[in-house]
């Protein structure tokens, strides 16, 4: 697929593009779901997985009505960095999970703008009401940077996931429609500001406010 025509969501240090086979065929795609460093805070890197695999999940992916997937690609290098998806949409109950995969070396805001662009496609495009997922109890910096996107912890289940031998909580974390579309009238229609440096300065002030 023409990357100039598979070109979906623009932010500022990234862009989410349609993903195509040679996404896969192409890059390390696949090696990131089998890396014990990428995987060891998410519910991947228990099985193997193979190139053909990959392709067929993407296959399967892309003929789902509740998923949303993109490749997350680097304006300045053009490389492909990882994927993202709006996941389990529900139209009736307007509500959706965002998941999101870093495999690469990327900037540190890629995440923010990432949930940044699938949350503001989720309301105003899908009209969600709620956006939301959950993360391992070791990434609650993550769930600060993600405050600046208008996300905030609703919950911590405890417990809930066991490995190396040890049990680990999930921070559950969520944005509502009515907080996110006010966060973004604030910046004038742009919900991750008007260029890179004043989000930048953003994710940096909620993380040292955070303590």
């Amino acid at each position: 697929m023409n990357s100039i025509n598979n070109k979906f969501l623009i932010g500022h240090s990234i862009e989410l593009r349609v993903p195509s086979e040679d996404d896969i065929q192409n890059s390390n795609w696949h090696s990131w779901y089998n890396d014990m460093t990428i995987t060891r805070h998410n519910s991947h890197g228990i099985y193997p997985v193979s190139r053909e695999q990959e392709i067929d999940i993407l296959r399967n992916t892309m003929n789902r009505d509740d998923t949303i997937l993109c490749s997350i690609y680097d304006l300045q290098s053009e490389k492909l960095i990882g994927n993202a998806a709006l996941q389990n949409i529900d139209l009736l109950n307007r509500h959706c999970n965002l998941a999101v995969t870093i495999g690469e070396q990327a900037p540190f805001t890629t995440a923010v703008e990432t949930f940044g662009l699938l949350s503001n496609h989720a309301f105003m495009r899908l009209n969600m009401e709620r956006v939301h997922d959950s993360t391992h109890e070791k990434l609650r910096k993550l769930v600060t940077m993600l405050s600046v996107v208008g996300f905030k912890e609703e919950g911590i289940m405890e417990r809930f996931v066991y490995r190396d031998n040890c049990w680990y909580s999930r921070i559950n974390y969520v944005v509502f429609r009515e907080d996110f579309i006010a966060l973004r009238s604030e910046r004038s229609g742009n919900i991750l500001f008007e260029n890179i440096k004043a989000l930048q300065s953003a994710i940096i002030n909620s993380v040292k406010n955070s303590g």
